[in-house]
């Protein structure tokens, strides 16, 4: 089809590196808040492509009642400690306030990471023991 409408993209609250949006592979100067959605206002015609890149980062998403106690993600993606054995506290971590990623080692293709030799991989790929919650501390 063809006409002139709104497109509303949602912008997702982890998208915070960049959020680029192409139009028939021409890329579009957009302001793009991360939580919020953007809108694209035109003339479509039949045939029309928009493509979205949004580069994943690591972002801790902390529990309402202990700010220190978080999940970390890496964009959409709920990353899990993988555990030998049952825990008995909270697994400690230590990130760099500025970058987060800073200290973490892996391969974002395969969403496979390491951090202080446990590694943490997708929640949805997790079947044994593992830790969703972490005790982080910021330096």
């Amino acid at each position: 089809g063809k006409g002139k409408f709104d497109l509303k993209l949602r912008v997702p609250g982890w998208a915070t590196k960049e959020f680029i949006v192409k139009i028939n592979g021409k890329e579009e100067s957009v302001e793009a808040t991360p939580g919020t959605y953007l809108t694209l206002s035109r003339k479509w015609k039949d045939g029309d492509t928009v493509e979205l890149t949004m580069p994943f980062g690591f972002h801790l998403d902390p529990v309402m009642d202990q700010q220190n106690i978080a999940s970390l993600f890496y964009g959409p993606v709920l990353l899990a400690a993988q555990e030998d054995e049952p825990r008995t506290e909270w697994r400690k971590v230590n990130f760099d306030a500025e970058d987060i990623g800073a200290s973490i080692k892996g391969n974002p293709e395969e969403l496979t990471f390491e951090i202080d030799g446990i590694t943490y991989k997708p929640f949805y790929e997790t079947y044994g023991r593992h830790s969703v919650y972490l005790d982080v501390d910021l330096e």
